[in-house]
């Protein structure tokens, strides 16, 4: 047997030593940490759109595995690997929601815009938004906050009463009512069919409400608690135009001007406040199509069309990124998105201006931005490219639960 270099004999002693006083219920927690660890990387490795809470720890001698999780996929994992490694541990891990009906969506916004918070506090990082009468994943309730899951993907914590929740019954009456969405940047609803009479709430671009009758000049919609009001006719399309949009990249530009000017807010996805992939989400679902919610996500999506920028190969609707390019050991790092709209130019939101606007990667026009050129990552084209990581609204696991067949 080969002799073991000198210098290691210090470690294998102190790993013999460490050996002997671990206990065996910590040596089964050490070994139960690192399951867990390679399942979440297989299972939930970006925390912004999968539910990953759990920790083992020794309860009265014995060793108890507590959590949440929201994905089947993860939970069977889990509990296969739990059962099949560890018989003696105690999982009292959760499935959210519990007592789940089965359906994907459970629930409809019910404001024209809510506000999804990293932890249950208004106080807290404001992750993204989400619009009236879309519809949602309620997991938990905790002191009038609820943790949910929107279309997207991504997770957060409203208030309860921000959203209605659906039983069987009402996801299934609301999936056969007929639909609209409000296609102004910003408007109201009203009590009755006068613009003079008392506003019910505002609407933003986006808004989705059914629609209970339709007139020349007004249309009665129906809000996902009941509440009736009237909007202008003219400032609403029947759904199926949004969900089964072809996209063409001069409607891209088109929807993209009606949010210029709109003030810049950090997880902001709407037409009263917008961040930078806040608003391409918002031009490509307007016009067909649901987007990963972040820059960095929207990144690895399309084609990439190059990582210098080069007007003529470009056309409007491409998606421009920012931020640095991986070099000198360092990882690539994506933390701006512009969508280029022709000439040179490109629409953004950004906090560098506070606004979205339009602005130009040519150093001789008055709206170039100097610093742009220089963090230019890549640019990537979305339409004409076969949907890998983004998808028609159509076939989003959470728009099937509404979209009827007649949309």
């Amino acid at each position: 047997m080969k002799k073991l270099p000198y210098l290691l004999m210090p470690l294998l002693i102190a790993l013999v030593w460490l050996g002997a006083c671990t206990s065996q219920a910590e040596q089964t927690i050490s070994e139960l940490d690192a399951l867990l660890g390679e399942l979440k990387l297989e299972y939930a490795p970006d925390e912004r759109v999968e539910l990953w809470k759990m920790s083992a720890a020794e309860v009265e001698g014995a060793v108890v595995l507590k959590g949440e999780v929201a994905s089947k996929e993860a939970y069977k994992a889990v509990v296969k690997g739990v059962d099949e490694l560890f018989p003696e541990v105690k999982n009292e891990l959760v499935l959210l929601p519990e007592g789940e009906m089965g359906a994907e969506v459970n629930g409809l916004v019910n404001n024209s815009v809510i506000h999804l918070r990293r932890e249950p506090s208004s106080k807290k990082e404001l992750v993204t938004q989400a619009l009236l009468g879309t519809p949602v994943r309620i997991l938990k309730e905790e002191a009038g906050k609820s943790l949910i899951q929107v279309a997207d993907g991504y997770l957060g914590w409203v208030n309860t009463a921000e959203v209605h929740a659906l039983d069987q019954e009402g996801l299934a009456a609301y999936k056969e009512a007929e639909k609209v969405v409000y296609t102004a940047q910003y408007g109201l609803t009203y009590s009755t069919p006068d613009e003079s009479s008392m506003p019910v709430t505002d609407l933003v671009i986006g808004n989705l409400l059914t629609r209970v009758s339709e007139g020349p000049e007004f249309s009665q919609v129906k809000y996902p608690d009941g509440r009736l009001g009237w909007v202008k006719s003219s400032e609403v399309v029947p759904a199926g135009e949004v969900f089964y949009k072809t996209t063409l990249k001069e409607n891209l530009v088109q929807t993209a001007m009606k949010y210029h000017g709109i003030p810049y807010l950090w997880g902001g996805t709407s037409s009263k406040n917008i961040d930078c992939s806040g608003l391409i989400s918002n031009v490509y679902f307007m016009n067909g199509i649901q987007l990963p919610r972040d820059a960095d996500m929207q990144a690895l999506i399309g084609r990439e069309l190059g990582t210098e920028f080069i007007a003529e190969g470009l056309e409007p609707g491409d998606l421009l990124f920012f931020g640095r390019k991986a070099a000198g050991g360092k990882e690539e790092s994506v933390t701006h998105v512009a969508m280029y709209i022709g000439g040179g130019e490109y629409i953004h939101s950004a906090g560098y201006r506070e606004r979205v606007s339009i602005n130009s990667m040519d150093s001789t026009q008055d709206n170039f931005i100097e610093r742009y050129p220089a963090i230019f990552v890549r640019a990537v084209r979305i339409l004409g490219e076969d949907a890998d990581g983004f998808r028609p609204i159509a076939e989003n696991k959470y728009y099937k639960e509404i979209i009827r067949t007649s949309e």
